[in-house]
């Protein structure tokens, strides 16, 4: 359930007129459908994506993530005492890092929903989908092996397109990609890192493309996470990654 004082504003400013359904709810935030109000122009429905509460969360580890962010000034001598007002400012980072990442990712034309606006413990974004039905996760498909490769194709085209600009999610499975009219989506990404300062980055692209490998496996088609992960490592390190096709 929503809480009112996550809405007031995303009404009060004419974002969201109505909130129609839940569509999913994780580990850290739960996802509204909503009706697009009047300052989302060109939209029927929108998706919100509220954070959970710290004590509602189940997120762990969360140092693997945040290793080579720097938060200056009072915040960070605050996260760094873990006094309460540090544990509601590194609450608070990592919704403003999803946004940050977002809004970086879909100017460079990564396939990630489209970033709306943002107030309080909520994110609004394009909704993925139609009003039968939200864009089905990867996981609930079973494509043919065409299908697996292309899509396939597709989801390591989106990785390297995101390492080109210095990102790496991190948490990538069958999970966090949707599938619309044919087409790979990326989203959620609150614990994406940035391979230029984060020490376990390579091993989280490693990982992530385990994941990936392992579902297009079971589907037909036949990869090398590990290689996979050097040769991106290699184009990083040495500037020699071209940028990816930019079409989508």
């Amino acid at each position: 359930m929503l809480e009112p004082h996550v809405l007031d504003q995303f009404y009060e400013e004419g974002f969201i007129a109505e909130v129609v359904r839940p569509l999913s709810s994780g580990k850290e935030a739960t996802i509204h459908l909503c009706r697009a109000g009047e300052f989302a122009p060109g939209r029927e429905f929108v998706a919100l994506k509220a954070y959970r509460a710290r004590d509602q969360r189940d997120f762990r580890a969360t140092h693997t993530y945040t290793a080579g962010r720097v938060v200056r000034g009072r915040p960070g001598r605050a996260i760094a005492t873990k006094t309460r007002f540090g544990r509601e400012v590194d609450d608070a980072l990592w919704q403003d890092h999803e946004w940050e990442t977002l809004r970086a990712m879909h100017a460079a034309r990564v396939a990630v929903p489209e970033p709306i606006v943002t107030f309080g413990s909520a994110i609004l974004m394009e909704y993925v989908g139609d009003e039968d039905g939200s864009a089905p996760q990867l996981k609930a498909l079973t494509p043919d092996p065409d299908e697996a490769r292309e899509l396939f194709a597709q989801t390591v085209r989106e990785v390297e397109r995101m390492l080109f600009h210095n990102v790496v999610h991190a948490d990538l499975s069958a999970f966090n990609l949707l599938v619309w009219e044919g087409r790979i989506r990326v989203i959620d990404l609150p614990q994406a890192v940035d391979p230029r300062f984060n020490p376990n980055a390579w091993d989280l692209l490693e990982r992530d493309l385990r994941n990936v490998c392992t579902w297009f496996a079971r589907h037909g088609v036949d990869a090398d996470p590990a290689a996979m992960a050097g040769d991106l490592r290699t184009g990083f390190e040495f500037a020699e990654l071209v940028p990816p096709d930019l079409e989508i």
